[in-house]
C-alpha cells in the first residue's frame, strides 16, 4: 500500500510540475500581449482596466509583480477620480497580500479602506465581498468572535433588501451559511454549524453546484469528526471529494489536509502520509501558507512515528518558521490594533451621530417652544376675534341652514309636481272615459223620461214601467263611472299632497296597475306616435300589505316614467334594428310573494320593473342613485327620482336594487319587508 501510494504521488507531482511550467509559459505570454496593448491605450478607462489585466495574469502565477501593477491601477483611478477603480484595485491588492503574502494586517486595512468608500457610493456587491474577506481574514488568524461579528453583518446585508436581484441574493445568502457554519465548527457550537453547513450542502445539491457541495460536505465532515461519528464524518469527505477535485484550488487542498488528518487519527499512516505530502505539495506551489504549515506538522508527526527524524525535524523546522514569519506577534498586534482603531472610530462615529442627534432635538425643542408660543399667541387673536364674530356668523349659519331646509323642500316638492305633470295627461285620458259614460247615460235618461211620460199620458202603463226600469238602471251605471272619476281625483291628489307618514292596508297588484296605465297614458297624451308593450305579472297570492301607498305610488311612478322613457330614446337610435328582426318596446311589471325579506320578518314582496332599452352604463350604476344626477338633456328631469325613490324604499326597512345589461335592458327591484295580511 505504502509503495503504491509514493508511486502514485511521484507521478502526480511530476505532472503538477510540467503542467505549472506549461501554464507558467502561457501566462507570460498573455503579461506581454496586455503590456503591448497597455502602451497603445489612450483612453484612462481602458489603461485602468489593462492595468488590472496585467496584475490578474502575476497573480495566476504568483508573481510580486501582480501587486505593482494593482498598485499602479489604484493611483491611476485616485488620478482621474474613478471611485469604483478604487475599490477594484484594493480588493485586488488586498487579495494578493493575503492570499500569496499572508499580511493579513495590510489587507485588512486595505478592506476597511474600501468599505468606507463603497458605503458612500452603495457599490452592494463590493460591500458584500470585502466584509467577506473581512470575515476570512478573522477566521484565518483564528480570531473567531470578530470573525462571526462581520459574518453577522453579511446577514444583515443580505435581510436590509438592498440586494434585487433574486439569484444574487440567494448565492450571497448559501455564501453567508458557509461562513456561519465554519466560524461556529471553530467555536465548537455543533448544532448551529450543523443547520448552516446543511442549509449549503443542501443548496449545493438542489443546484448541482460542485463548490457548495464540496463546502458543505467538508464542513458537515468535520461536525461529525468532532461528534466522534467517524462513519458520518467519512460520508461526507468521501461525497465532497470529487467535487472538490473539479476546482483543484484551495478547498481542494483543505480536503487533503483534512483527510491526512483523519486518517492519521485513525492509524492509517500510509494514507495519512500520502494525503498530507499531496497538500503539502500543492500548497507550496500555491503559496498557500496555513496549508503548508498544517502539512508540515502532519509530516512532522508521521515521520517522527515512522523512526525518521530528519525528515520530522525538516518539516517541523518549516512549519515553524513559516509561522513565525505569518502570525508573528508584531503582526498580530497589528492587526488587533487596525480591529481596535476601527472599533474605536465606529464608536466615535456612533458617538459623534449621537450627539447631533441630540443637538438636533435640542434645537428642534427650542425652535418647536417658539414656534408654539407663536401658534398661541395667533390662537388668542383668533379666538378674540371669533368670538366676537361669532353671534354674527351663528346668525348667517341659522339663516343658511333655514334657507337650505326651505330648498330642499321646494325641491321636494318640485320633484312631486314633476311627477304629478307626468301623470296629468294619464289621469285626464282615465277620467275621461267614466265621463263619457256620465255624460251618454245622462242623455239617454233624459230621452227615455220624456217617452216614459208619452205612455203613462197614453195610458200605457206597463211600457212606462219597463221604460222606468231602464232609466234606473241607467242612474246606477252613472253612479258608478261617476264613484270611478272620483277615486281617480281621489287618487291623484292623494299623490300630490304631503304624505302622512302612516301605513295602510294596500292592494300592491292593483296599485301598480294603477300607476302603470297612468303613466302610459301620460306619455300616450305628449306623443301621438308613443306605443310601447307593457306586460304585467302580478302575483294573486299578495293582497293587501302595510305601506304608505303615496310613497310607493311616488316609486313607481319614478320606475315606470323612467322606464318608457328608455325604451323611446332606443326607439329614436340611428341603429334600432337588431340583425333581422325590428325593436320592439317592452316594459314589464312583476310582482312576487318571498319566502324572507332583506331585513327579517315572516315575509316580504318584490316589485320588478324591467325595460328592454339602453340600459345603464357600468361607469354610471354608482352614482344612479346620487341627488340631481340624471342622464336626460337639461330640463327633461330634476335628478331627484332614483335618489327619493331610494331613502322612500329604504324608510320602508326595503332594498331598491338594479340589474342591467348595457344595451340590452334594465330592471330595478323593490324589496319590501312587510307583513302579508292572511
Amino acid at each position: 500500500m505504502k509503495k503504491i501510494s509514493c508511486f502514485i504521488f511521484i507521478i502526480f507531482t511530476a505532472w503538477a510540475g510540467h503542467t505549472q511550467d506549461k501554464k507558467i509559459d502561457k501566462q507570460d505570454k498573455r503579461i506581454d500581449s496586455l503590456k503591448m496593448l497597455l502602451s497603445q491605450e489612450k483612453k484612462d478607462s481602458a489603461k485602468f482596466q489593462r492595468l488590472i489585466q496585467i496584475g490578474e495574469a502575476y497573480q495566476k502565477i504568483t508573481n510580486d509583480s501582480s501587486l505593482v501593477y494593482f498598485q499602479d491601477a489604484l493611483r491611476w483611478s485616485e488620478k482621474i477620480g474613478f471611485k469604483e477603480g478604487e475599490i477594484q484595485a484594493r480588493s485586488r491588492m488586498a487579495t494578493f497580500l493575503w492570499q500569496v503574502k499572508s499580511d493579513y494586517a495590510t489587507a485588512l486595512e486595505l478592506y476597511f479602506q474600501n468599505l468606507k468608500v463603497e458605503e458612500q457610493t452603495g457599490d452592494t456587491a463590493y460591500i458584500f465581498s470585502d466584509t467577506r474577506n473581512a470575515v476570512f481574514i478573522y477566521h484565518r488568524i483564528e480570531n473567531f468572535e470578530k470573525a462571526l461579528e462581520y459574518t453577522n453583518k453579511l446577514r444583515h446585508l443580505i435581510s436590509s433588501g438592498i440586494f434585487k436581484d433574486s439569484a444574487k441574493l440567494a448565492t450571497y445568502r448559501v455564501v453567508t451559511d458557509n461562513w456561519f457554519g465554519s466560524v461556529y465548527i471553530k467555536m465548537n457550537k455543533l448544532d448551529s454549524a450543523k443547520y448552516y453547513m446543511s442549509r449549503e450542502f443542501n443548496y449545493g445539491m438542489a443546484k448541482k453546484d460542485w463548490l457548495r457541495i464540496a463546502l458543505g460536505s467538508l464542513g458537515l465532515g468535520n461536525i461529525y469528526r468532532k461528534l466522534k461519528n467517524r462513519d458520518s464524518a467519512f460520508y461526507y469527505y468521501r461525497v465532497g471529494m470529487p467535487a472538490a477535485f473539479k476546482g483543484e484550488n484551495e478547498v481542494y487542498r483543505s480536503y487533503l489536509v483534512t483527510l491526512g488528518n483523519f486518517f492519521w487519527e485513525d492509524k492509517q499512516i500510509d494514507s495519512a502520509l500520502y494525503y498530507s505530502q499531496k497538500a503539502f505539495n500543492l500548497s507550496q506551489g500555491k503559496k498557500d501558507f496555513p496549508k503548508i504549515i498544517s502539512a508540515a506538522e502532519l509530516l512532522a508527526e508521521i515521520y517522527y512515528v515512522k523512526n525518521q527524524p530528519d525528515s520530522a525535524y525538516r518539516y517541523l523546522k518549516q512549519s515553524v518558521l513559516l509561522k513565525d514569519s505569518i502570525f508573528s506577534s508584531e503582526k498580530i498586534a497589528r492587526i488587533q490594533s487596525l480591529s481596535l482603531n476601527e472599533s474605536l472610530k465606529k464608536l466615535q462615529q456612533e458617538q459623534t451621530k449621537k450627539e447631533a442627534v441630540q443637538e438636533y432635538k435640542s434645537r428642534i425643542k427650542i425652535y418647536s417652544l417658539i414656534a408654539g408660543l407663536a401658534v398661541l399667541l395667533i390662537l388668542i387673536f383668533i379666538l378674540y376675534r371669533n368670538n366676537r364674530q361669532r353671534q354674527v356668523a351663528n346668525k348667517k349659519i341659522e339663516k343658511a341652514y333655514t334657507d337650505l331646509k326651505s330648498t330642499q323642500a321646494q325641491l321636494i316638492q318640485s320633484e312631486k309636481m314633476a311627477s304629478l305633470g307626468e301623470l296629468t295627461a294619464g289621469i285626464a285620458h282615465e277620467i275621461q272615459n267614466p265621463l263619457n259614460f256620465v255624460n251618454n247615460f245622462s242623455d239617454v235618461n233624459s230621452e227615455l223620461i220624456e217617452e216614459m211620460k208619452q205612455e203613462f199620458k197614453a195610458g200605457n202603463n206597463e211600457e212606462g214601467f219597463a221604460i222606468a226600469k231602464e232609466v234606473a238602471e241607467n242612474e246606477q251605471k252613472i253612479n258608478h263611472h261617476g264613484k270611478r272619476a272620483d277615486a281617480i281625483v281621489k287618487g291623484m291628489l292623494q299623490h300630490s299632497r304631503s304624505s302622512t307618514g302612516q301605513k295602510e292596508l294596500t292592494d300592491i297588484n292593483k296599485l301598480a296597475d294603477e300607476y302603470l296605465r297612468l303613466s302610459y297614458y301620460g306619455f300616450r297624451a305628449k306623443d301621438n306616435f308613443f306605443n310601447v308593450s307593457t306586460q304585467t305579472n302580478f302575483d294573486q297570492a299578495i293582497k293587501e300589505i302595510n305601506i304608505i301607498p303615496q310613497d310607493i305610488g311616488r316609486v313607481l311612478l319614478n320606475l315606470f316614467t323612467n322606464a318608457f322613457y328608455a325604451v323611446i330614446e332606443k326607439k329614436k337610435s340611428p341603429h334600432p334594428l337588431k340583425g333581422s328582426i325590428e325593436y320592439e318596446p317592452v316594459v314589464t311589471v312583476t310582482t312576487n310573494r318571498l319566502g324572507s325579506p332583506p331585513a327579517g320578518g315572516d315575509g316580504g314582496i318584490e316589485i320588478r320593473v324591467r325595460d328592454n332599452g339602453n340600459g345603464i352604463p357600468p361607469k354610471l350604476i354608482d352614482k344612479i342613485y346620487q341627488p340631481f344626477f340624471s342622464t336626460k338633456p337639461t330640463g327633461e328631469g330634476t335628478g331627484l327620482g332614483l335618489s327619493l325613490s331610494y331613502e322612500i324604499i329604504k324608510s320602508h326597512g326595503g332594498e331598491l336594487k338594479v340589474e342591467t345589461k348595457e344595451g340590452e335592458f334594465a330592471e330595478f327591484i323593490i324589496q319590501l319587508p312587510v307583513m302579508l295580511n292572511p
